[in-house]
């Protein structure tokens, strides 16, 4: 396992998935797959303002577009390293 220490993304890529262990600021515990990914940052492409996920299946999070652009270069580079 690597460490990945992002601006949105914080974890560690895994073999074809990656184990988010934070969003910001926010601690949570999560295995993202290789598909899950490539289709975040689909959905990023196509946002043109601000968007929410959900942390922890809780805890909604406001992205500003420059926090949107920061979490898809973070997808990029984690979809990357797996390939």
């Amino acid at each position: 396992m690597e460490q990945f220490n992002g601006i949105v993304f914080h974890g560690e890529i895994e073999h074809n998935s990656f184990y988010l262990t934070q969003v910001k600021n926010i601690s949570t515990a999560s295995t993202l797959s290789l598909e899950q990914l490539v289709k975040m940052v689909s959905y990023l492409d196509r946002q043109n303002d601000s968007c929410y996920i959900t942390v922890n299946d809780q805890v909604p999070l406001l992205l500003n577009d420059d926090d949107m652009k920061n979490l898809q270069r973070d997808l990029e580079v984690i979809v990357k390293q797996i390939h």
